[in-house]
């Protein structure tokens, strides 16, 4: 939705989720989602510039998802200022579905930026990312691949965050709960702008006057826009929301509380953060062989899917 609102503004160049690991793919063979009301073509910026495989690397999409503000990533610099670049005399806009957790790198690569962080409430995000498995079983499986990549996101992620290693019959909410916070935080220390979702956009028309204010955009301009904002239907079905949901929420935030994350994160470096509470950390210890067999499980899953697609 906020990709699709510079994008029809003539004074920005909008960039469709540039760091997805099969971006090159995407260009070629994906068509706009039919509830993406208006939206003809996701990548029409990308078809304007050759050579782009030089520049954009998969591994931008599922490796190194944490970055503290001084580690190094050239290629992924290099990458941004070539989109930057090929944005010509527009405002260019970077719609990052895969920065969460990168905003302290980015702000240090581009301290010129201008970082909006728009939020959704936990519990109907993760209703949302799980709705296309078929199963509750699946849905509430951490191990389960799904197309929002949260099993191989916490994967990646475990080795910072051991907390996020599979557990024993633990719900998939746990992991997205947990990615969530530290994105939550993440934003509130290092956005310009944050928005909300809901109370911005589905339920208010306060977030394109925050735009409009915080961009310098006239009355035209932000009239314009709020027309393209439709509520999804999912937003017509009342979610209620059990009790296990809100015993996990509670959960992690006594883990964020016992492990100074709650405290301390990102403003502080996470192994200083370890550091000063080792005892907390120390419960957590890295078990890379569960990691491995946990992809290699879903890896098979998805190949299963895939032979029974080309036999159908």
């Amino acid at each position: 939705m906020l990709w699709n609102l510079f994008n029809q503004l003539p004074q920005y160049c909008a960039w469709y989720e540039p760091l997805h690991q099969n971006l090159l793919k995407h260009i070629e063979f994906v068509k706009p989602q039919t509830d993406h009301i208006g939206i003809n073509d996701y990548w029409g910026n990308y078809r304007s510039i050759g050579e782009l495989e030089k520049f954009h690397l998969g591994q931008f999409g599922n490796q190194q998802l944490f970055l503290e503000k001084h580690d190094k990533w050239p290629d992924l610099a290099n990458y941004i200022k070539h989109l930057i670049k090929h944005s010509h005399n527009k405002i260019p806009v970077l719609q990052f579905n895969r920065t969460d957790l990168r905003l302290s790198w980015l702000r240090n690569n581009f301290p010129s930026a201008t970082i909006i962080n728009i939020e959704r409430q936990p519990y109907p995000l993760w209703i949302s990312s799980r709705k296309h498995i078929q199963t509750d079983a699946n849905k509430n499986n951490e191990s389960f691949h799904d197309a929002y990549d949260l099993m191989q996101w916490s994967v990646e992620l475990s080795k910072h965050f051991p907390m996020l290693q599979r557990g024993n019959n633990r719900n998939s909410y746990y992991r997205h709960y947990f990615i969530w916070k530290l994105s939550k935080q993440m934003a509130q220390f290092n956005a310009d702008i944050r928005l909300s979702l809901e109370n911005d956009f589905l339920n208010t028309q306060d977030g394109v006057a925050t735009l409009a204010s915080q961009l310098n955009w006239d009355k035209e301009t932000a009239s314009s826009i709020q027309n393209l904002i439709q509520k999804p239907q999912s937003m017509q079905i009342k979610l209620s929301k059990a009790r296990l949901f809100t015993e996990i929420e509670d959960e992690i935030n006594e883990i964020f509380q016992e492990t100074g994350l709650e405290k301390l994160f990102p403003s502080t470096p996470l192994p200083i953060i370890k550091l000063e509470y080792h005892k907390a950390w120390s419960k957590y210890q890295p078990q890379c062989e569960g990691s491995i067999q946990e992809l290699l499980a879903a890896l098979k899953n998805q190949n299963d899917a895939l032979t029974a697609m080309a036999n159908s």
